[in-house]
């Protein structure tokens, strides 16, 4: 899959190192995890789940971002299942390295991802958003989503955005 600057693309087993960096950092799991990155052991699982989540049709897992012009990684991003208030959810969501963070990757991964959620038959889409976390309620709603409800999402606060998709993508 790619989008205009993007390449996406399953993890490999050699991805591990880059992932880890992501979900050990500080800054990229401010609004994650309960604010708490992952030691090895927890990166080591989350990682190792991708591959389950590739043998599900109904997802995408998350899929590692690279910039087209140079291959760098540069975050990952997915359609992932959740079970939301006891309802199974189809969320887009993405992590991107900070450096790359307020320059439009996060909003043109999930744009491509919500064509490709609608294109497989979806209609409804969700992102999970930390209730402080107001540079991702401005992509979900730059990419057409709105404010639904607040909830607690494993054991944490949080708001969730939603879309129709035949709305976003008629014709």
């Amino acid at each position: 899959m790619e989008s205009e600057r993007l390449n996406m693309r399953p993890f490999v087993k050699t991805d591990f190192d880059f992932y880890k960096t992501l979900v050990q950092n500080e800054l990229v799991m401010r609004y994650i995890n309960g604010g708490m990155g992952l030691d090895d052991a927890e990166a080591k699982v989350w990682f190792e789940r991708q591959f389950e989540r590739y043998e599900d049709e109904r997802q995408t897992g998350f899929l590692l971002l690279e910039k087209k012009e140079t291959q760098e990684p540069i975050g990952f991003a997915g359609l992932v299942l959740q079970e939301v208030d006891g309802v199974q959810e189809l969320e887009v969501g993405y992590w991107l390295t900070p450096i790359h963070w307020k320059v439009g990757y996060g909003r043109e991964a999930a744009q491509r991802l919500m064509r490709q959620a609608h294109e497989q038959g979806n209609e409804r889409l969700i992102s999970i958003i930390h209730p402080e976390n107001t540079s991702s309620q401005n992509v979900a709603r730059a990419n057409g989503m709105q404010w639904e409800k607040e909830t607690v999402f494993k054991g944490v606060p949080v708001i969730i955005y939603a879309c129709r998709l035949s709305r976003l993508f008629r014709g």
